[in-house]
């Protein structure tokens, strides 16, 4: 701007400033502003915690259940090998895991391992808590035949590092999954030796 229309301006600034906008063009101007949007925010669930929520969900379900008195004494033979073994069986597949990624492979190693030990533990339970011990295999069952889907695809997939993430993932659910239902058979645990310990001391 030149320096003569500044002088202009601020000579003549009462003038500019005397008359006001009537109230109706500041409406007429709203009305042709384009009108906003609402922002529409999409949520993306993240499918390992909502099948690691289910699966919580399951075992304190089952516990509940239990607890509530409504289980009953029923065959254990017919689940004690329910579960099959997520380790894989054959030396081929685990040098074709160790082809894809051997961190993967170790991976893989590691949680089958920890699943191994820790369905010992509630296959030991299992005897005391046969419902239970039931309802738990299912779940376990259910999670281990998706593992088994994903292992037999394995070979021929094109995308094989994402399906052995898959295959790590689903371990990592399995392994979730039993640690909540062993926390879960030792609450029980505790809350009968408390029942036990509150009637022994009454009589």
């Amino acid at each position: 701007m030149s320096k003569r229309l500044e002088n202009f301006i601020d000579k003549n600034r009462s003038e500019f400033d005397d008359a006001t906008p009537p109230p109706a063009l500041w409406t007429n101007i709203q009305k042709n502003l384009p009108v906003a949007q609402k922002k529409t925010t999409a949520r993306v669930l993240n499918m390992k915690r909502l099948v690691a929520a289910a699966a919580v969900l399951i075992a304190i379900a089952a516990g509940t259940w239990f607890i509530a008195g409504r289980s009953g004494k029923q065959d254990l033979a017919s689940n004690t090998e329910a579960h099959q073994n997520t380790t894989p069986d054959s030396i081929t597949e685990r040098k074709l895991l160790d082809e894809i990624n051997p961190g993967y492979a170790k991976e893989v190693y590691h949680f089958t391992q920890l699943i191994e030990i820790k369905q010992n533990e509630l296959k030991q339970i299992g005897k005391d808590q046969p419902e239970l011990y039931k309802q738990f295999t299912q779940d376990i069952n259910h999670l281990d035949s998706s593992y088994n889907a994903l292992q037999k695809e394995l070979p021929a997939n094109p995308n094989r590092e994402q399906l052995l993430e898959a295959m790590i993932q689903n371990l990592q659910l399995q392994t979730e999954l039993l640690n909540q239902q062993l926390r879960v058979i030792k609450q029980i645990k505790q809350s009968k030796n408390a029942t036990n310990e509150s009637n022994s001391k009454i009589i």
